[in-house]
């Protein structure tokens, strides 16, 4: 949504409309969210500071091997197998760098995707098989 601010002080010159956006962003710049299932979706900055805000206390994160990706992680959808550790569900993906954590850009998504399918395994419970993210 924009705000608008009308001037009109009988300036032929300077009068009229001035739209003042209220949100900006990079384009291609965001956090991706990702599901197990294999669907995805760009996100703004905003929604990410909101899920990981509605995660708090829940939250979990690793990083994606030896990437820069951080996956960040709702703590209650995380199984326990044996000795290994498996998510199930979407996570939340940023980027860690010297400056601190960031939002993903251009070809970052892309990385990001195929560092997270590669982490996907098949379980199978009562007949049903399903993918997880296998924790390090």
């Amino acid at each position: 949504m924009n705000t608008i601010e009308v001037t009109i002080k009988l300036d032929p010159v300077n009068d009229g409309a001035v739209i003042h956006p209220t949100k900006l962003k990079k384009k291609q710049e965001g956090a991706l969210v990702i599901g197990t299932n294999g669907e995805s979706r760009i996100i703004s900055e905003d929604e990410a500071i909101d899920i990981m805000d509605e995660l708090s206390g829940d939250v979990a994160g690793e990083y994606m091997g030896k990437s820069h990706f951080l996956a960040v992680l709702n703590g209650k959808k995380i199984i326990k197998i044996g000795c290994r550790e498996y998510f199930i569900g979407s996570a939340l993906i940023v980027k860690n760098t010297k400056d601190g954590i960031t939002m993903l850009a251009d070809d970052d998504f892309e990385k990001a995707i195929k560092e997270f399918e590669g982490r996907l395994i098949t379980l199978v419970g009562d007949g049903q098989e399903f993918s997880a993210y296998e924790l390090q």
